[in-house]
């Protein structure tokens, strides 16, 4: 099923990004929040597209080379490839967890509340997110 939904992310891209583009063409005449949210729309589309144009063409060339085929999927289950993935997962959580620690101190230094506010959601829902996913994965061991 997870190589199923892989092919499905460029056509989910094309959509959100035909949707993006067809808004601003309907809705031309958009001012402020309006404007900004249908071009994050386009560009969100144009990433997702990006992101199923690599799965495409990784899977064509894992389809023409059955050694590289075999090579990839020993690499995705080797146990040292999986410890490097899990320690730098743990890296990078305790980096974005003081990034946004930092950003929304420097919002709330700044006299930007609203988006202090909205930093510091971010925050505790990183935070919030770990115990859950520990609790999670604490069950299945």
């Amino acid at each position: 099923m997870k190589k199923e939904f892989k092919s499905y992310i460029f056509y989910m891209g094309i959509a959100v990004f035909v949707i993006g583009v067809l808004l601003k063409l309907v809705l031309p005449e958009n001012e402020g929040i309006q404007d900004t949210l249908l071009g994050v729309l386009s560009g969100f589309g144009g990433g997702i597209i990006g992101v199923g144009v690599v799965n495409i063409l990784l899977k064509k060339m894992l389809e023409k080379n059955p050694e590289k085929a075999k090579q990839y999927e020993i690499n995705e289950k080797d146990e040292r490839n999986i410890t490097l993935r899990e320690k730098s997962g743990y890296a990078t959580w305790y980096s974005t967890l003081f990034i946004l620690a930092a950003v929304s101190m420097t919002f709330v230094i700044l006299d930007y509340m609203v988006a202090g506010f909205v930093a510091i959601g971010a925050m505790f829902l990183h935070i919030i997110s770990f115990f859950i996913y520990l609790s999670v994965y604490n069950r299945k061991i």
